[in-house]
């Protein structure tokens, strides 16, 4: 058994702080998506916001989101006033030239989605923006249409 002398260690130390990215945490993969949310994150603002436990707002969510992927599958298009609109578009075929031999390559048409933000959302979501007014919190069935 070889000794780990001083040396040995530092380097051992060195090598693992530049695998692992501890000396200078700006420039790992954590700190690029260290800042986006997820469905989990989202599902607990909402369990805050409306007061239900987070399970209910994440069922919540999630029949929102399936609701939209439907309407989207059946008419093409949802609006949703003061956030934004997603729309199905076919996103044309052409033809591109392949960079090393020249030959033509033809892409055929694509079906995707894209999300056009409204105006009142691109305001709100500015970094020097002030915050939005947020209604009184009260009872969540307070604002129901349909009590029972």
């Amino acid at each position: 058994m070889n000794p780990v002398t001083k040396s040995d260690a530092d380097t051992n130390t060195t090598r693992m702080n530049h695998l692992t990215n501890t000396k200078n945490p700006a420039t790992t993969g954590e700190e690029a998506f260290g800042r986006q949310a997820n469905k989990g994150i989202l599902a607990d603002k909402v369990a805050e916001e409306l007061n239900v436990p987070r399970r209910t707002a994440a069922r919540v969510l999630d029949a929102v989101l399936d609701s939209m992927s439907d309407l989207l599958r059946e008419r093409g298009k949802v609006a949703v006033k003061g956030f934004g609109t997603l729309e199905r578009r076919i996103r044309k075929g052409r033809a591109y030239k392949h960079p090393l031999t020249g030959a033509s390559i033809e892409v055929a048409n694509k079906e995707t989605v894209i999300f056009k933000p409204s105006d009142q959302l691109i305001v709100e979501t500015r970094t020097n923006a002030a915050p939005r007014q947020r209604k009184p919190q009260g009872n969540p069935t307070d604002d129901m249409l349909f009590k029972g």
